[in-house]
């Protein structure tokens, strides 16, 4: 009588987590949305001399933003360069003990050390090495990274100057004063059903 009822819990126990698993893998395949908005203009003449107007100032929005922006990374440039430096100090010790273990794992490999021979005996040919056979110990070093000027600028920027200035609200709120329509349409963007 014990066993049965255990076994009833252990069926209903399997049924659940085979629902669960059914369940997370049909969410991972639903297709995912994103909105997008379509601008219609109003087609009167007054409506059009208003758009321009909005325009223009969503125009020199956008470059007193870059403008902006460009005096930031400009200002960024000095910071950029003590830190590139600085990495450099680092890379050129990282490169000193990457060669450092280079010389030491070849050391290692040329007198045999970094392979574990199989049955075959050490130093004979190992074709399934690559598949899953007898490796080295151990694998030679990663060389470090060499730091690049650009990539600590990019990093600060992308950290300390905006690049958004809200110029895009201000031109809505225009656009739609002007008569004109914003209108959301919702796109597949991925796992999208056949024919969309």
């Amino acid at each position: 009588m014990e066993n049965h009822k255990w076994g009833a819990i252990m069926s209903v126990a399997r049924q659940v987590l085979l629902l669960a698993l059914g369940v997370m893998l049909w969410s991972c395949t639903a297709p995912r949305y994103q909105t997008f908005y379509r601008y219609e203009p109003p087609t009167d003449a007054a409506a059009r001399t208003c758009l321009a107007r909005c325009e223009q100032a969503q125009k020199t929005c956008l470059d007193r933003c870059g403008k902006n922006y460009t005096a930031c990374v400009r200002a960024l440039e000095p910071e950029a360069q003590a830190r590139h430096a600085d990495a450099l100090k680092r890379y050129a010790g990282e490169w000193e003990q990457y060669q450092r273990d280079l010389n030491r794992y070849q050391l290692s490999i040329s007198l045999g050390c970094g392979h574990g021979g199989g049955w075959y005996g050490a130093g004979a040919y190992d074709p399934w090495w690559p598949y899953g056979g007898y490796r080295p110990y151990y694998y030679p070093p990663e060389p470090p990274q060499q730091p690049s000027y650009a990539d600590e600028l990019s990093t600060l920027s992308a950290e300390k100057c905006a690049r958004d200035c809200g110029c895009q609200p201000g031109y809505d709120a225009c656009f739609l004063s002007c008569g004109g329509r914003k209108l959301p349409e919702q796109r597949c963007i991925a796992d999208c059903p056949a024919g969309q």
